[in-house]
């Protein structure tokens, strides 16, 4: 049934978890701003300077050689433009260019912001090795023997800041009376770098002279006289409106000279060229004669620059309309150097060429087109021809055309120079440019706004275009192109609209989601409100470039095989030869029995199949391989395995099996038994003085070299070698026996100690070699703790001697992070009586992760041929009973050879069942030569359960620091049609009991599948492969057309959206046409699979009809003879409700919509419903019924008891369905809407997150955004029929989005970039408190958004511990207090706690997630981020205060209320010694734990505003920290890398 209102609980109160709020980036912004070619990380590098919204990513072009410079090259795997370093600014970056001083060979970097801010940058070598070598962020590496480390304390991101400042800084004027410019800023930058000039502010050019005499490699003072740059000024010019602007080349003699391109007020556009006088301080006009003023300084030998003559100057009047940028030409080579040279003006029709000191003008006319970005084709040595000059031109539908400029040059040098021709030609399509930048060797870099920018190739000789066809209405240039996509880099923006698709439980995902009818919503709903991870579905791009993004959390497995299998308790991959890298073996046990599936061949195993059933005629080859059931003999399958493997010794290579009774050896060439050791007769024990020991197996574990470990019953443990003399023989060489049973073991060598060239594993020459493992692992049952024992015997420690028991409890620390080396003091007896038995240790892994950071990363004199640089650290990974994860850094001791140590102890929460641990190696880990940025290469962990995960090592941030951290990222499976050719496929979660990797050449066609996994639930067994792993995935659909809302109906299995078609909104335009001079966009509404986004259904709309709204919803279908009161339903139905206005060209608000209600029946997955088929299960889209509104509907929102609330235009409406006549449903207005906004563009409620359960609120309460009144709380009262204004915020906010976070907490985004929170004064005693929403939170976020959405990429953890990552329904949320934690986590120092979850997505193409904090994690995160602002030193010099400070139309007030999450988690990427400063700084300050311990605002009424305030803290609400609450960097490590997996 849907949600009916509900007193609320007085157990909880969720306000209490919305004390503050985490804002972090879940996904970066991809739209490329701009980009500009330069060599900033080496002088002889080619490097990319691409600015995307508030990061400046820096990519290097790895040239081509001569032998791979061919068309076929786009097969080669090797990145040529991979990304080596990432920068955030402070800043929207707004223009960026390059900078080369007369002492530097290397560039650096101009920007400037949103703001009016400005930075100079260049990367530093010395602070890029410093962050390479001199400290990492783990303990074992905190001692840094580098004298000069300490001086590089908050040096985190390898740059260096030459200049920073404000424009306004220069001006009173400009601060009191100027405006930022409307169509700025814009940027030109002198040819002979002696300024650089911007127009910010309309009325003013501002003017920075360039110290070309500054030295980037000398530490200067601060100050613009002695740095790079001198005094900047605000020089006022008459043309107000500036299109574009750019230096002309000129000789030295002259000053430079500045074009403007303006637009009067007629609308006719000009071009104007001024003069720069830098001395004076201001422009020369082009009427304007210059005095002679003598040199102020006698004894300077340069001459005065001058003003070239006033015939020269270059000016042209009412230039082609629309016309928006100048691109320079330098004057004739064979001319006097005197002349001044010419422009390019790119109109929309055609291509101008003028110069007035030549006196010629050039035309060459274009198709109608906007060309948005342009680049001069220019090889990287310099070499030009004179007489030729070449541009690459884009325009707004993603072609590029080659404009050719053409000069009066003989190839002898004789002419006159002059420019004869212009051609301008189309070379094919790529993204809708925003930025384009020629590499060399035909390669082009596409930046887009719109779309995924490309790197491109310009091919010699047109080919195909690739899936275009022969279609006759195409030109011959629309069929061919000369231009070849080779890399692709992802760009979700412009999100204009997203929704959450909930991931398929694999147990019930065929029963739950493909077999619904209308009468099991009930079902539905409780499916939709069990809080399943999600993905999220994006309408992005525009045009052409319009597409459907599915971005999901964690590493993808793609399904190859899947069969139907219970009971499978352990399974292992065995290769028939140890030096073979394929496995032919997959072992499974299960309770009573082994079962053996073997690799064959797909021919041979047909073959056999015919003969048997007598069928000979089929003359096709099956290629590829099959598993089918084999028979090892020397393998008991009557017994289960507790453990197989694959061993060398010697010259002996054999296959391993323990059973629970035996221990067997098989020869791998013959698979009989060589040797056997029997638990009852001791058998193949001949040096032991010992009886059989009378007991039966419990636990096995072994490796490669032969070491093998077995736990009997009764807690004894047995220690074996394979010995190699003469024959395999099994020699028993230590026992020991213990005061428990034994639960797990593990003997997993490590290989950070062992040459690269030596590790485990890997392929050297031909031959795998084995290593021995110095220690083995074990957990006892009822038992809080891991015991290590040493294989090795000395004078130290004997034969399975305790080197170190590790107490797995938080507590069992020193106080620094560290354990003892010895055994812990407590009693295990305490421990057993305070943990549970789900927390005991179920599975051990001992493994050396690894990651690959390639030294280019801050090395910039290395190329990327250089084999990757290896960051290794050992690790002891434990999993518990209860779904936990515990994991420690392994220090080796350079006394002795056995002795240990363990630290950074880390405990994360994976699910809620027990976890056992699987090591393997990632694809990515033996690519060499490969870069994988942010791709977690090498050695990987399974952490199998209800939320499979897996555990790697990255190597830090982007290029700044390899500073080695864990990561984990969840399993989704990828069920993937193998006849669809463009890997269209659906993901869903599983649950995985046990699983080995298993690689196979014959049974996957990639070449590079040791990344394949074999998992098993309770009744399923698959094979698969894993994708890259990396923390989201991005799955693109393309639509041809610019889609304007989406919408995911779970109950159809479809997408709904909203698209633009028409002339220019891309293919299949719908019910186009022109009445009354005006093209109709031809809106449609389109319906795709969720599975195979095969096209279902499509509704075209009527003329000049456009979606505004779009929303899948669950109506109850009332009866029409039951009052509007009442609450008696029919039944409830799944509906997409479409709302619509109709935009009549005299209009300027629209009169007339419609609500158009839509149903989707899931049916036969793949078969659309005929008009003759009557079948309930037959997939259809049908159109139900339709109300017409007097205004278009802005936004819709499922409301209580089955009702929806609809806006329309400056009303709010509530809307119920009912049954109307011939049994068909009637959607109408249910009493009296309300009226008081001057346009309500979205509503919300909190009846969406509960269709089944009852909500917590007894009022049916809802937010209305309006386009300029901020944000209304409204009312529905069911006894009046009336819907009534409750509270409002009477700020004046441009709404573009807003979210109710709980009934009294409401989130809001506006169009100047900010966000902010609402309270609503229930319980005050004033009726003027009561009738306002206080704002108790105000950021910065740097980038629009346009939509906020309740909801988590991330599965919700449903254990017990400190750590709640709840939902973002209110009714779910819980403030646990420390009594209520489970043991162990009391002595915590800090615990996570957050409670809302809410997703947002910006035009820049940012999915970020906005958390609810309570009290205490609030004031721990807001005393971090003080400290890292405090000593992070931030990149231009730009301070993070000043940049999240909420700023709009003249306003600026300091942020409150939120912290910085993208700020926070970079504190994982620092060095050791800027982490203890900043730990350092929180125990002084004292204000990271507050008095209240998470119970919120309950005792701080009268300081709630300091307390909000992130920056200001609070002194009378913090208490005094003693010596045992101080926090540690290990403390504040855990914190974070627990809040950093909760989005």
């Amino acid at each position: 049934m849907a949600p009916t209102a509900t007193a609320p609980s007085s157990q909880e109160d969720p306000n209490l978890s919305e004390v503050g709020h985490y804002v972090v980036t879940a996904h970066p912004s991809g739209a490329v701003m701009t980009a500009v070619k330069c060599s900033f990380l080496s002088p002889d590098s080619v490097d990319v300077a691409i600015a995307k919204s508030t990061r400046l990513e820096i990519r290097q072009f790895i040239q081509p050689t001569a032998d791979n410079d061919d068309d076929d090259d786009d097969n080669d795997s090797t990145e040529q433009l991979p990304l080596l370093l990432t920068l955030p600014i402070n800043g929207r970056i707004t223009t960026l260019t390059s900078i080369k001083f007369k002492h530097s060979k290397k560039d650096c970097l101009f920007f400037t912001t949103e703001r009016g801010d400005y930075a100079l940058i260049s990367y530093d070598e010395t602070l890029a090795r410093m962050n390479m070598t001199g400290t990492a962020g783990t303990k074992a590496n905190a001692a840094s023997t580098n004298p000069r480390s300490s001086a590089f304390i908050g040096e985190h991101y390898p740059v260096k800041t030459h200049a920073s400042g404000a424009f306004t800084s220069y001006s009173t004027s400009v601060m009191a009376g100027g405006r930022q410019a409307e169509c700025g800023p814009l940027m030109a930058v002198d040819p002979l770098q002696r300024c650089v000039a911007l127009h910010v502010y309309d009325g003013y050019v501002t003017v920075i002279p360039i110290n070309k005499d500054y030295d980037i490699n000398t530490n200067v003072t601060k100050g613009l006289t002695t740095g790079p740059f001198k005094d900047a000024y605000h020089a006022r010019i008459e043309e107000r409106t500036l299109l574009s602007m750019a230096f002309l080349e000129t000789s030295i003699d002259y000053l430079p000279q500045l074009s403007l391109m303006h637009q009067d007020a007629r609308g006719f556009q000009h071009v104007i060229t001024h003069g720069v006088d830098v001395k004076a301080k201001g422009l020369v006009f082009l009427g304007s004669i210059q005095k002679e003023k003598e040199p102020s300084d006698s004894s300077s030998k340069m001459p005065a620059m001058k003003m070239p003559p006033k015939h020269d100057r270059l000016k042209i009047s009412r230039i082609d309309g629309g016309s928006a940028t100048l691109i320079p030409i330098p004057p004739p080579p064979s001319r006097n150097s005197s002349k001044l040279g010419g422009v390019v003006i790119l109109g929309q029709r055609q291509v101008t060429y003028h110069s007035t000191a030549e006196g010629i003008t050039r035309v060459v006319p274009i198709a109608p087109s906007i060309l948005l970005s342009y680049c001069p084709v220019m090889e990287n040595d310099g070499n030009a021809t004179p007489n030729v000059l070449r541009f690459l031109v884009g325009d707004e539908k993603g072609k590029i055309h080659l404009l050719t400029v053409l000069r009066n040059i003989t190839p002898e040098g004789n002419g006159d120079g002059r420019v004869t021709t212009l051609h301008f030609d189309t070379l094919g399509s790529a993204s809708a440019s925003s930025a384009l930048v020629y590499l060399g060797r035909g390669r082009v870099f596409v930046g887009s706004q719109f779309g995924d920018s490309q790197l491109v190739k310009i091919l010699e000789t047109p080919v195909p275009v690739s899936g275009g066809g022969n279609d006759e209405k195409k030109s011959a240039l629309d069929q061919n192109t000369y231009l070849r996509i080779l890399e692709e880099y992802t760009n979700l923006g412009p999100i204009v609209d997203f929704d959450l698709r909930p991931c398929i439980n694999s147990a019930s995902s065929d029963s739950a989601s493909r077999g619904k009818v209308h009468g099991e919503v009930g079902e539905l709903g409780k499916a939709r409100d069990q809080h399943r991870q999600s993905l999220v579905v994006t309408a992005s791009g525009v045009a052409k470039d319009g597409t459907v993004r599915l971005v999901r959390n964690g590493v993808g497995m793609r399904e190859h095989a899947a069969v139907e299998m219970t009971g499978i308790k352990g399974m292992w991959g065995l290769r028939r030869k140890f030096s073979h890298d394929d496995d032919a073996f997959l072992v499974q046990s299960f309770v009573t029995e082994t079962r053996i599936l073997g690799v064959q061949n797909a021919k041979d195993a047909d073959v056999d199949a015919m003969e048997k059933e007598g069928d000979t005629e089929d003359d096709s080859e099956p290629e590829g391989g099959v598993l089918a059931e084999v028979r090892i003999p020397g393998f008991k399958s009557m017994k289960p395995t507790l453990f197989a493997g694959n061993v060398m010794v010697g010259s002996f290579d054999l296959l391993l099996q323990v059973v629970d009774d035996a221990i067997r050896l098989v020869d791998s060439e013959t698979l009989e038994m060589v040797t056997e050791w029997t638990a009852f007769s001791g058998d193949g024990d001949d040096d032991s003085d010992d009886d059989g020991v009378p007991s039966m197996i419990t636990v096995a574990s072994a490796n490669e070299s032969g070491q093998i470990v077995v736990a009997l019953r009764g807690g004894t443990l047995l220690y074996f070698e394979v010995n190699c003399d003469g024959s395999p023989k099994l020699q028993r060489l230590g026992v020991v026996c213990l005061d428990r049973e034994i639960s797990c073991i593990n003997l997993n060598p490590f290989n950070s100690l062992t040459p690269s060239a030596s590790e485990s594993g890997m392929d050297i020459g031909g031959d795998r070699v084995a290593k021995k493992s110095a220690m083995v692992a074990i957990g006892l049952w009822d038992d809080f703790s891991v015991c290590l024992l040493s294989l090795r015997g000395n004078l130290i420690n004997p034969i399975l001697g305790q080197i170190l028991r590790i107490n797995l409890a938080p507590g069992g620390d020193d106080g620094n992070g560290g354990f003892s080396e010895t055994e812990t003091e407590h009693n295990p007896d305490d421990l057993a009586g305070s943990a549970s038995q789900h927390m005991m240790a179920r599975s051990l892994c001992l493994v050396t992760l690894d990651s690959l950071a390639s030294s280019n990363n801050t090395f910039v004199n290395k190329k990327l041929s250089t084999p990757a640089m290896s960051n290794k650290v050992d690790m002891l990974l434990v999993g518990l009973g209860d779904g936990k994860l515990i994991s420690f850094v392994v220090n080796h001791s350079e006394s002795t050879s056995d002795g240990c140590s363990v630290h950074s102890r880390k405990e994360v929460n994976l699910g809620t069942q027990g976890i056992h641990l699987v090591p393997f190696r990632h694809a990515a880990s033996q690519q060499s030569g490969a870069l994988c940025p942010n791709s977690g290469a090498g050695m990987c962990v399974l952490a199998t359960g209800d939320r499979p995960t897996v555990v790697y090592l990255t190597g830090g941030n982007g290029g700044s620091t390899s500073n080695p951290k864990l990561s984990y990222s969840t399993i989704s499976l990828t069920a993937e049609d193998d006849d669809e050719e463009d890997g269209n496929a659906s993901h869903r979660n599983i649950f995985v009991n046990v699983a080995a990797p298993f690689r196979s050449s014959l049974l996957f066609s990639s070449t590079t599948n040791n990344s394949s996994l074999c998992v098993a639930d309770d009744n399923t067994m698959r094979l698969g492969m894993i994708d890259n792993i990396q923390k989201l995935h991005v799955t693109s659909y393309k639509l041809g057309m610019t889609p304007t809302k989406i919408a995911y109906h779970e109950a159809g299995r479809v997408y709904c959206v909203g698209c633009i078609g028409g002339v220019d909104g891309g293919a299949g335009g719908g019910s186009n046409s022109h009445i009354g001079g005006e093209t109709n966009m031809g809106n449609c509404v389109r319906f795709f699979d969720d599975s195979t986004f095969e096209e279902i259904n499509r509704i075209d709309l009527e003329p000049f009809e456009m979606i505004l709204s779009l929303e899948s919803v669950i109506l109850s279908l009332y009866s029409p003879d039951s009052p509007p009161a009442s609450s008696s339903t029919i039944e409830d139905k799944p509906f997409v409700l479409i709302g619509t206005a109709y935009a009549y060209p005299d209009e300027d608000e629209p009169t007339q919509g419609r609500v158009l209600v839509v149903e989707c029946n899931s049916g036969d997955v793949g078969h659309v419903k005929s008009d003759t088929e009557d079948d309930n299960l037959t997939r259809y889209i049908r159109h139900v019924t339709q109300m017409p509104t007097s205004g278009g509907v802005y936004s819709i929102s499922p409301f209580y008891n089955g009702s929806v609330l609809l806006t329309i235009n400056s009303k709010t409406h509530l809307c119920r369905l009912s049954m109307g006549k011939n049994e068909v449903g009637e959607l109408s207005f249910i009493g009296s809407g309300h009226h008081g906004h001057m346009l309500s563009l979205c509503v919300k409620s909190l009846a969406r997150n509960s269709v089944s359960e009852p909500n917590r609120q007894t009022n049916q309460l809802a937010i209305v955004g309006d386009l300029m009144r901020s944000i209304s709380l409204v009312e529905y009262l069911p006894k009046h029929e009336a819907i009534e204004e409750v509270a409002r915020d009477y700020n004046a906010n441009y709404m573009t989005s807003i979210e109710m976070l709980t009934d009294g907490i409401y989130l809001g985004s506006e169009n100047f970039n900010n966000l902010f929170v609402l309270r609503y004064n229930s319980d005050a005693t004033s009726e003027e408190a009561r009738v306002r929403l206080d704002t108790i939170g105000e950021y910065h976020l740097g980038e629009m958004t346009n939509k906020l959405m309740g909801g988590s990429l991330i599965m919700p953890n449903n254990s017990s511990s400190g750590t709640s990552a709840m939902s973002s329904s209110s009714s779910s949320r819980v403030i646990r207090s420390k009594s209520d934690k489970a043991p162990f986590e009391q002595n915590r120092k800090v615990s996570i706690i957050i409670g809302s979850q809410t997703l947002y997505g910006t035009v820049d193409g940012s999915i970020g997630s906005v958390l609810g904090l309570n009290g205490s994690t609030f004031a721990f995160l807001s005393s971090m981020q003080r400290a890292m602002t405090s000593i992070i030193k931030p990149v231009g010099g730009i301070g993070h205060q000043y940049f999240r400070a909420f700023h709009a139309d003249r306003c600026n007030r300091p942020s409150r209320g939120f912290v910085d999450g993208d700020l926070i988690e970079t504190f994982l990427d620092l060095n050791r010694q800027t982490m203890e400063k900043i730990v350092d700084k929180m125990n002084t300050d004292g204000r990271w734990k507050i008095r209240d311990a998470g119970l919120g605002l309950s005792d701080l009424v009268d300081n709630h505003q300091t307390f909000m305030d992130t920056d200001v803290g609070i002194e009378n609400d913090s208490q005094p920290v003693s010596n045992s609450s101080f926090l540690t960097v290990d403390d504040v490590l855990c914190a974070v890398e627990e809040i950093s997996m909760l989005h």
